[in-house]
């Protein structure tokens, strides 16, 4: 085929539209991974198309790539693309997300002193402001505060009763700035006072930030040194994922209800001790696992039975089994 030939190739008719409407069907039903490639076709055929773009944005904030979604924010508000406080709104949000306060508080101010609000807009908008500008105090203090304002404010964590009340005060760390609350989570991570559920949550919190700090972690008596960076790409764990490969080769026709089980409670076990794993035997925790499992159920499990080719002894495999045991206990609070 020549090359005047390739150039007179026109999409099928309607095409863009039906990308859009599938696109936005898998949306709806929150399968952004399946949407995003659908808005990505049709934003090859129309890159000023005001629904197409929001699809993208909607669909890059959902699976985490809040940059992409600035970056597309800004080409419609730049190039006029659909309602332009509709797009400003969107991009507040996403700069939000992104924890880029300054920047959301400096350019709404900016909006607001050029122009007369529409009254739509105005109550979301001037909230979207006093949000910023509270998020930007808040860091102001952060950067503030010394080692012993740090540990005062651990102490006063510790103190809550309420793990649910130090599960929110965790959560509350993606508002902050990370790096500045280093010593306060130091404390937090090397403590056995706190619960091995909100060091987790934590640890996994500044994981998601992507923040290149080394941590001593201490939990059941063990200690070791995690980079959040570094755990951020290295999990799941191959060895994880074998045991419940391994659950599901051996109980997913003989009995699917035990499977969910046994997947529940490991995944319980590795959420509540991470980022310790509990050895390298896939053989040794899967059997541990079906297990504890049959007797989570009322049913009989003989635990010391060794395995047969020599893989591991019955003394192991009930060792395993109390860990398991005791990890359950704990785990739901």
């Amino acid at each position: 085929m020549s090359n005047e030939q390739q150039n007179k190739i026109v999409a099928f008719p309607l095409l863009k539209e039906r990308l859009v409407e599938k696109a936005t069907d898998h949306m709806q039903h929150k399968q952004f991974q399946e949407a995003l490639p659908l808005f990505e076709q049709a934003y090859e055929l129309d890159n000023k198309h005001h629904e197409i773009l929001l699809g993208l944005v909607i669909c890059h904030v959902e699976l985490g790539d809040a940059g992409i979604a600035k970056e597309l924010c800004e080409q419609m508000l730049k190039e006029d693309i659909g309602d332009y406080y509709h797009n400003l709104q969107m991009y507040l949000m996403v700069l939000i997300q992104l924890g880029h306060y300054h920047e959301g508080y400096v350019t709404l101010q900016a909006v607001i002193q050029e122009h007369k609000l529409p009254s739509e807009h105005a109550e979301q908008l001037y909230q979207l402001l006093e949000f910023c500008k509270n998020r930007m105090n808040q860091e102001q203090v952060i950067e503030e505060q010394t080692e012993e304002e740090q540990l005062e404010q651990f102490k006063s964590f510790t103190a809550l009763d309420n793990i649910q009340d130090q599960l929110e005060w965790v959560h509350s760390l993606k508002t902050k700035r990370i790096e500045k609350q280093r010593f306060f989570l130091e404390q937090l991570f090397s403590s056995e006072a706190v619960h091995p559920i909100v060091k987790t949550v934590a640890l996994k919190t500044v994981m998601e930030e992507e923040v290149d700090i080394d941590f001593m972690i201490t939990k059941f008596g063990e200690t070791k040194k995690v980079n959040a960076l570094q755990l951020q790409r290295t999990t799941p764990y191959f060895f994880a994922e074998q045991v419940e490969a391994q659950l599901t080769k051996k109980l997913e026709h003989e009995n699917p209800t035990l499977l969910q089980v046994a997947v529940e409670i490991w995944q319980r076990h590795l959420f509540i001790t991470f980022p310790f794993l509990p050895g390298d035997n896939v053989k040794l925790w899967t059997e541990a696992v079906y297990a504890i499992s049959l007797l989570m159920q009322g049913e009989e499990s003989d635990a010391a039975v060794a395995e047969e080719d020599g893989s591991f002894s019955a003394a192991e495999l009930r060792k395993a089994i109390k860990e398991l045991k005791e990890i359950e206990e704990i785990s739901f609070i």
